[in-house]
């Protein structure tokens, strides 16, 4: 497996910019976290998995068609990352904090084969508008998901979800009406 392994680059303050090599498949955790990273990443294909850009400057961030899972922290504290987001359709999992406390903004369309989104995984974006769609194959919207996220417009749950945890949509400010689907079984307090 052709990867960058976990802190590779960690706490290198000279790192400003990064072109990854084809045939990459995994960026691991904390591999560029605190560097001086700035601008566009653009994620090769073929990458399956990344993490490790937490609370650097980039800007952007392009995703390939082959990723399937954004690890935990991920784009964490990344204050600069002040982009619209876009997911390939090949994402299952999006992990707990991945984009936590960043400027990321705009829209944000789900994939519908997503299957996970961890705790925390968007809490505080707060430029995030409009509408949001939670794909159906979502069976568990884990505490503080969304939690004060700048969402405007309609929030639609799907059918089969079967629990919404704690804080998941506090103080985001959906509107319209709420349609909880018959297969929710526990929302936490």
């Amino acid at each position: 497996v052709y990867q960058i392994p976990e802190g590779a680059f960690s706490d290198k303050k000279s790192l400003v910019k990064c072109v990854l090599p084809d045939k990459l498949e995994a960026i691991c955790k904390n591999a560029f976290v605190n560097t001086s990273l700035t601008g566009t990443i653009q994620l090769p294909e073929g990458l399956k998995y990344v993490a490790g850009f937490e609370d650097t400057k980039i800007t952007n961030v392009q995703f390939p068609s082959t990723l399937e899972e954004i690890g935990n922290s991920a784009f964490r504290d990344c204050s600069s990352l002040m982009c619209e987001i876009s997911f390939p359709a090949s994402l299952k999992k999006i992990g707990e904090l991945a984009f936590y406390s960043s400027a990321i903004k705009g829209n944000l369309a789900l994939p519908e084969g997503l299957e996970y989104i961890g705790r925390s995984a968007f809490f505080y974006c707060t430029d995030l508008t409009g509408s949001l769609t939670i794909p159906n194959g979502i069976k568990t919207i884990y505490s503080e998901s969304f939690r004060s996220c700048g969402f405007t417009g309609n929030l639609t749950l799907p059918m089969g979800l079967e629990e919404i945890g704690r804080q998941a949509f506090e103080s985001t400010k959906f509107k319209g009406e709420l349609n909880i689907p018959s297969t929710v079984t526990t929302i936490d307090v």
